[in-house]
């Protein structure tokens, strides 16, 4: 090889190094800054002044959120005094009732998804062995699902 090729091979090497290494860097200080933005923002959300610790302090603050709702909705829907109570009354039954439906609904599905599960893994029993079924309840058991769900949003 001559030298005119040997500089212009080290150029584009020197070249694609720094590109490279460019990258990684910048990557590394991106990455540096969304961990430290995240650790702000946990830290401000732990450090709040609006945390509530007693019960009462959380009814308080339930009927002061329920208190600005009802404005807002009293000045979105343009209701009038005589109007107000009684619409109040039928949103909260509604509520109540919509609430209801849904955590009898819930139980049911989830006795539903129980059974179903019991059966397959019955059918699995002559698959698999002691410690394969007890690992797939680890990973499957609609209780485990629910708990690795819980843990995987809180870690989020």
């Amino acid at each position: 090889m001559n030298t005119k090729t040997k500089v212009i091979l080290s150029f584009v090497t020197i070249f694609f190094l720094g590109g490279v290494s460019g990258y990684l860097v910048r990557d590394s200080f991106l990455l540096n800054d969304r961990y430290s933005q995240n650790e702000k923002y946990n830290r401000d959300r732990r450090s709040d002044d609006t945390r509530i610790d007693s019960e009462q302090e959380r009814r308080a603050h339930r009927e002061q959120m329920r208190e600005r709702a009802q404005q807002r909705l009293t000045r979105y829907l343009e209701l009038g005094d005589d109007q107000q109570g009684e619409f109040f009354n039928l949103l909260e039954s509604y509520h109540t009732e919509i609430r209801d439906s849904v955590r009898t609904i819930r139980s049911l599905e989830n006795a539903f998804v129980r059974d179903h599960y019991d059966e397959f893994k019955q059918e699995l029993d002559d698959v698999l062995n002691d410690q394969q079924l007890s690992r797939m309840d680890r990973f499957f058991h609609p209780d485990s699902v629910r708990h690795n769900r819980m843990n995987r949003n809180h870690r989020n």
